[in-house]
């Protein structure tokens, strides 16, 4: 059982399918992949060798690997918009199909988590993880390596319970109201800066209000690319996409010196916006640059894609299982066991995933969408 290469294996009911937004998907998801394994496999380091200082923008990218949340925030920003554009949203349906997109898979790794690290977990601790609670300060409960990256469907789960507002004020008051919302996120996360300094790390990674700014830029690049502000050819978009990627590395080697993921200067509050600024621009420029391209290759690249959810949730456990046998000792024997050995599980498992569970509960979404246009509708 195998997805067309020709075409999507499901058609949203409410979104047109993007070719570029699956490569991204399937990027970020291999990029988290590879983060982690190389990060996790190459010998016993202590926390404070798990970033070390890099030497160069290319091996910036791969020790802050967490970047590819980012853009996993900015995609969804971008793509819910892109598909709703003056359009109203039923807050109903888009909840309920949000609910069959994100809690199946969610709740089967929630459970494994739960039994697999009983230990003094209560109803109480397990609460935040039901409720979709699971960022720092809220879980008390470890669960080990299956809850690990929990926290971020999370932040997005929130970022579903905001987007019919925010797009709604986006249709009424255009732009200026979310470079408004930006502008005031930034400003909440600096005033938190100067009250209590030592948690604006915590505040701007794990939390809404440091990961909204990432979906709001991907909502202000839907909303660009769909209104045609910018009439480029296929070859300036390429080069604009790879320009952002080069300016990402740059900007990733400037944080690893500057603390890494331990960081906790006050320039943690402005990184949110830094960081989605600069992913924003590639994901417009890559998806404006593949507008109407076709092609049996183009479809197999965004394979990925599909099964990026399964994968973000199912390769840390895949990564702790494989480090259990203690086979890497340095970082390139951690490199080809990621390659060689992480990233075939953790695809297998993942698309097998994507059909017995994903896709049988995406083929249950409905229309979320009105057929009138929500400029109009606002302006009466």
């Amino acid at each position: 059982m195998t997805p067309n290469a020709e075409a999507p294996p499901i058609r949203s009911k409410n979104v047109s399918y993007l070719l570029g937004v699956d490569h991204l998907r399937g990027l970020a998801a291999l990029y988290i992949v590879l983060y982690h394994g190389i990060q996790q496999l190459r010998g016993s380091v202590g926390a404070a060798q798990l970033f070390p200082q890099a030497q160069h923008p290319a091996s910036a990218s791969l020790i802050e690997g967490h970047t590819a949340v980012a853009l996993f925030m900015v995609l969804s920003g971008f793509i819910l918009t892109y598909g709703a554009d003056r359009r109203e949203v039923h807050y109903g349906r888009f909840m309920k199909n949000r609910v069959l997109r994100v809690i199946p898979m969610y709740a089967i790794v929630v459970l494994i988590a739960a039994f697999s690290n009983p230990g003094d977990l209560t109803l109480a601790r397990f609460l935040p993880f039901v409720l979709m609670l699971a960022t720092p300060p809220f879980p008390a409960a470890d669960m080990g390596v299956w809850s690990a990256v929990l926290w971020s469907v999370s932040v997005e789960f929130v970022f579903y319970l905001l987007f019919p507002f925010l797009l709604r004020f986006l249709q009424r008051w255009g732009v200026r109201y979310l470079l408004a919302l930006l502008a005031l996120l930034n400003l909440l996360r600096l005033l938190a800066a100067a009250t209590n300094p030592e948690q604006v790390r915590d505040l701007s990674y794990w939390t809404i209000v440091g990961r909204l700014d990432q979906f709001v830029l991907g909502m202000l690049g839907a909303w660009v690319l769909r209104r045609g502000w910018v009439r480029w050819g296929r070859r300036l978009w390429l080069g604009f996409a790879a320009l952002a990627l080069v300016g990402q590395a740059c900007a990733l080697w400037w944080f690893n010196r500057h603390g890494s993921f331990f960081g906790n200067g006050r320039w943690r509050a402005a990184w949110p916006l830094v960081e989605g600024s600069l992913w924003a621009a590639v994901v417009v420029a890559w998806v404006a640059a593949l507008q109407g391209v076709s092609g049996r290759g183009w479809r197999w690249l965004a394979m990925p894609g599909l099964v990026s959810y399964s994968v973000y949730l199912l390769h840390f456990p895949v990564v702790a299982a494989v480090k259990t046998r203690h086979w890497g000792n340095s970082v390139g024997e951690a490199a080809l066991l990621t390659f060689g050995v992480v990233v075939p599980i953790v695809a297998v498992v993942a698309t097998l995933a994507y059909f017995v569970v994903e896709r049988p509960f995406m083929e249950m979404r409905v229309r979320y969408l009105s057929d009138r246009d929500a400029a109009a509708t606002a302006s009466t």
